[in-house]
């Protein structure tokens, strides 16, 4: 994919098109051929349920056209045009919204983040600082005296100017009620002594097999507990949600996406064993026709899985099969944060030259958990920060497919802190989409100097290089890694691709990785190109005749406003399958 689409005049006719591959991707099997403009309106045509006209209708269809209307019926687009060719589509029962210029984008997907509530615990996403989730968990303690136990969610191990996280700062706020904070990526878990005495856990206790209870230089335990072996010692105090809980947990999480405007998510936290409750919560809302949000999901692959495993997953998956929720793909973590110097480097962390990271398994052992599971046809998820991960993950991948075949895997790498610019052109030979968090440039210049003693200045101007990924022709995705209940907001992620300064504020050559990305590649991200990492860009993802209605209403014209105020524009309806599940001031 080249540099930006310009946005031309505004075609009057658009064409009935097939489905399109996204850029970077090359055009799948199956899809159609776009028509020629002119053929989307009939004289005869059936009326639609919803016409909506008068609009800025920005379609991310292959050619990046614009249209002024658009016609559904039965939950699907039968037309993409003018408003004249939209006449024949309006019936005596046809709801009509003029829109009065309004700018209408297909509904955002979120590619990666994990479908649960924050009700009933402390919500941490938005704290800067020790002091900011101190004071957070106070608060919630103050609110809820009778509570036994706080779980709160949310915090960022990058934003601990003071030092790093311990159980003494905890216990300054309550040390007699057990306290468990989940990192923001959920792979770390921070804890008062409260909670570390009532998990029976004491400073003898062994780490477990791909796990590590972080310890000072005396022996003692501190309270954070890395990887997810690790966390499970805690997590065994934490009541186990039924599939009831979950339901309500769903319902939550889709009403916040619908007034995001998210209509399609990634929920990549799901393990095979532990949440069956929440996987038949999906089916039951799923086969009810009660969600208003598409779920596809990633099954969490623990190291070392073998053949038994993969196909116990492989098996699992072909349960959940829905339209609406459907598992296909694993998600695997090979590696951890450059805070705490366990993301994998090609180089030494400037501050350690002894230490390159923490490396969970080998290449060859990441090589034949890939191969079982693109043969067992799960695409493969895989977070990798360093640039010495993502190097592994790209030869895996290689290696799957020269033993698979050249089929269409799918396969992704999340997160991408560092990509070493050599592999760039890897991306593109494995088809691997480049799944990024542009939330994680909100601290602009912040970002490059907490990234200063541990990477130095190179590396750390180099940190989340979205248009790197983008030049290169990389399918790019994009998530939020928050939960449902309170989910990013991807017109902020789409400010802060662009600007790569805080969703506040301005642009900021600080922050590194050139001015960032355009609108348009941002919203293609959050559209298309997340359609295609989830196998759904025949269905959604673009306004196409043929394609489900999943569309979204914003008050402002992103390609027309300033970029710094992209993030405060505002959802005033978002449909899914052609019905309105949110509306503002309704």
């Amino acid at each position: 994919m080249g540099r930006p689409w310009i946005l031309g005049t505004l075609l009057l006719a658009l064409a009935a098109c097939g489905p399109e591959s996204p850029p970077g991707a090359e055009r799948q099997p199956g899809a159609a051929a776009p028509q020629q403009p002119g053929t989307g309106a009939q004289e005869a045509a059936p009326a639609a349920d919803l016409v909506l006209r008068n609009a800025y209708i920005y379609t991310v269809d292959s050619e990046r056209r614009i249209a002024q209307a658009l016609a559904v019926r039965g939950g699907r687009i039968v037309y993409v045009g003018s408003d004249d060719g939209a006449r024949p589509y309006i019936g005596d029962g046809t709801r009509v919204e003029d829109l009065d210029g309004k700018l209408v984008l297909p509904g955002f997907i979120d590619s990666y983040m994990y479908v649960g509530n924050l009700a009933g615990e402390v919500d941490l996403y938005d704290g800067d600082s020790i002091a900011d989730y101190q004071q957070a968990v106070a608060q919630f303690i103050e609110a809820h005296p009778q509570r036994q136990l706080v779980v709160g969610r949310g915090w960022d191990g990058s934003t601990f100017s003071e030092g790093t996280p311990h159980k003494a700062q905890l216990d300054q706020v309550n040390d007699l009620v057990p306290i468990v904070l989940y990192a923001a990526d959920h792979h770390t878990i921070w804890t008062n002594s409260e909670a570390i005495a009532a998990a029976g856990i004491d400073n003898d206790t062994p780490d477990p097999e791909g796990g590590v209870i972080e310890r000072d230089e005396t022996g003692l335990v501190t309270g954070v507990f890395r990887g997810r072996s690790a966390m499970a010692l805690v997590e065994k105090i934490i009541p186990p949600k039924n599939e009831a809980d979950y339901r309500a947990q769903i319902r939550a999480a889709q009403d916040a996406l619908a007034r995001r405007g998210i209509t399609t998510v990634h929920d990549a936290y799901i393990r095979p064993t532990e949440d069956r409750s929440k996987l038949d919560a999906y089916q039951k809302m799923a086969g009810l026709k009660n969600l208003t949000v598409r779920v596809r999901g990633s099954f969490s692959l623990a190291p070392g899985a073998g053949e038994k495993e993969i196909q116990f997953l492989k098996t699992l998956s072909e349960k959940y099969r829905d339209e609406d929720f459907q598992v296909h793909s694993a998600r695997l973590v090979t590696d951890g944060g450059v805070a705490a110097a366990r993301a994998l480097l090609k180089q030494p962390y400037r501050d350690r030259p002894d230490h390159r990271g923490a490396q969970r398994f080998g290449q060859k052992d990441l090589n034949q958990m890939v191969k079982l599971a693109n043969a067992a046809r799960l695409q493969v998820m895989l977070r990798t920060v360093g640039d010495a991960a993502v190097d592994m993950a790209l030869t895996a991948f290689a290696h799957s497919r020269d033993i698979n075949g050249p089929e269409d895997l799918r396969n992704a790498l999340v997160h991408l802190r560092l990509v070493d610019q050599q592999d760039l052109q890897r991306f593109v030979e494995t088809r691997t989409v480049a799944l990024v968090l542009p939330y994680r440039l909100d601290r602009g210049a912040s970002l490059r100097a907490q990234g200063l003693p541990q990477l130095g200045d190179t590396r750390a101007a180099a940190q989340y290089p979205l248009q790197s990924l983008f030049d290169a022709g990389i399918t790019v995705a994009a998530g939020s890694n928050r939960p449902g209940s309170s989910p990013g907001n991807p017109l902020a992620g789409i400010q802060l691709g662009v600007t790569r300064g805080e969703a506040g504020g301005g642009s900021d050559p600080a922050a590194g990785d050139g001015a960032g990305v355009s609108v348009e590649e941002m919203v293609a991200a959050f559209t298309i190109n997340g359609a295609f990492a989830n196998r759904l860009e025949e269905q959604t993802g673009s306004l196409e005749p043929g394609k489900w209605a999943d569309m979204v209403v914003l008050d402002r014209n992103l390609f027309q406003v300033a970029p710094q105020e992209i993030a405060s524009t505002r959802v005033l309806q978002t449909y899914y399958r052609g019905r309105q599940v949110f509306g503002a001031g309704e």
